[in-house]
Order: structure tokens, then C-alpha cells, then sequence
């Protein structure tokens, strides 16, 4: 039955949604597999984020050029196209479509696009390859649990010592406290002594010439010596 104009554009405005707001565009051949076998797939991509579209191959090319995307290689659009949109992960639909081939050889990759560039049969089959996200999690998960474990018996082996230390310095801060206190008093009494040594040294020290000079002008004059000749 032949598609009416307004099929079309309503299938065109749904295939330019998802090119603008997909992560990736993985295009499939699906020529030969069981309308069953379409539902499991389809099911499968629901599953990691990602939908499966089939239409005509012209309405594919039109709907990628009024996204934006570049043309559609050649070797994208042989057999019977279906197209699978990742919303998530990027690699979400090519990996679902390789996984999903190997028990169902119906199903070949084709082509995709990812970040606008359009990818080659290979590189597409490179891509479906990569582990993933949650795989990748997982294993680099593993890869740090080893190191960290080492990590945190290092780590708690210094904070043991640190804790150990610092116990000892509270143990013996009351003596290196008093030793101090102590010092101060054997200073005061050092500075007493040496006061009273001064004390009795200044009692003994003679007096100054001067002094013995004034003392003796002072003294009243001897009966003995001679009067004035010249007082009769």
C-alpha cells in the first residue's frame, strides 16, 4: 500500500528527533530475520537505551540531511535498512546489533555515525567491540580495589604511629613543664646570694681617701705647737 505524503513527513519529523538527539546512528541489514526475531532486537535495544527504526531508505537520507548529519555512505543503505538510535551510551546500539548477530547472522552491521562523522563497515564492527560502560566500570573498579586496599593499610599504619606519638608527648609534658619551673627557682635563689654577697662586701670595702683628708681638718689644733713670735 502506497504511503500517503502526510506518512511520510510525519516519519521524516520522528527520524530527524532522534538523529539531532542520539549519541550515535548504527545502520543495520535486517533482510531475512523472523518478525519474532524483530521484536527480541528491538526489546534488546529498549533494554540499553536505544531504538530501532525502519523506513525507506530515502526517507533515511532526508531525514539525516535536514539534522544535519553528512550524507549517508553508499554501503550504509544496501539490503534492508533498519536503524538503530543509542540515546545513552554511544556505543549502546552498535554493540546490542553485534551482540544480537552472533546468534542470529540475519542481522550485519553496516555503517554508523558518531559525533556527526560518518564510520566505516570496520570501524562500526571496531565500535560494537568495545566493553561496555558498565563492563568498563566494573573492571576498573576491580583494577583500583587491589592498590586501594594497600592504600588504606599504609594510611592506617601512619595514623597509628601519628596517635602513638602524640600519646607519648601527652605523658611527658608535665615534667618538661615542671623542669622549667624548677630552673626558675634555683635562679631566684642564685640572685639572693649574689645580693648578699655584695651587701657584705660594700660593709668592708675602706673608705675612700677623701674622706680620711676631712676627718683630719676637722680635728682642733695640738696646744704644742709654736705661738706667733710676733704675738707678745
Amino acid at each position: 500500500m502506497a504511503v500517503t505524503k502526510q506518512k511520510k513527513e510525519e516519519v521524516i519529523a520522528e527520524l530527524v528527533d532522534l538523529f539531532k538527539n542520539s549519541k550515535s546512528v548504527v545502520f543495520s541489514d535486517y533482510q531475512g530475520i523472523s518478525v519474532k526475531d524483530v521484536q527480541d532486537l528491538r526489546r534488546k535495544l529498549r533494554e540499553n537505551d536505544s531504538k530501532f527504526k525502519v523506513a525507506k531508505k530515502t526517507l533515511i537520507k532526508l531525514a539525516a540531511k535536514d539534522a544535519g548529519f553528512p550524507e549517508i555512505p553508499e554501503e550504509a543503505l544496501e539490503g534492508q535498512v533498519g536503524v538503530a538510535f543509542s540515546m545513552g551510551d554511544e556505543i549502546a546500539a552498535a554493540k546490542t546489533l553485534y551482540d544480537f548477530s552472533k546468534s542470529n547472522d540475519a542481522v550485519k552491521l553496516l555503517s554508523a555515525f558518531m559525533e556527526g562523522e560518518a564510520l566505516s563497515k570496520e570501524q562500526t564492527l571496531e565500535l560494537a567491540k568495545i566493553p561496555a560502560k558498565d563492563e568498563l566500570l566494573a573492571k576498573m573498579v576491580g583494577s583500583m580495589k587491589s592498590p586501594i586496599s594497600g592504600f588504606h593499610g599504609v594510611l592506617y599504619s601512619l595514623l597509628r604511629s601519628f596517635v602513638g606519638v602524640v600519646d607519648s608527648y601527652r605523658e611527658s609534658k608535665p615534667d618538661e613543664e615542671a623542669a622549667p619551673a624548677e630552673a626558675l627557682k634555683e635562679e631566684a635563689k642564685t640572685e639572693e646570694s649574689t645580693e648578699g654577697s655584695e651587701a657584705e662586701k660594700a660593709e668592708e670595702t675602706p673608705k675612700p681617701e677623701a674622706e680620711e683628708k676631712t676627718e683630719e681638718a676637722e680635728k682642733p689644733e695640738s696646744e704644742d705647737e709654736p705661738k706667733d713670735p710676733d704675738n707678745k
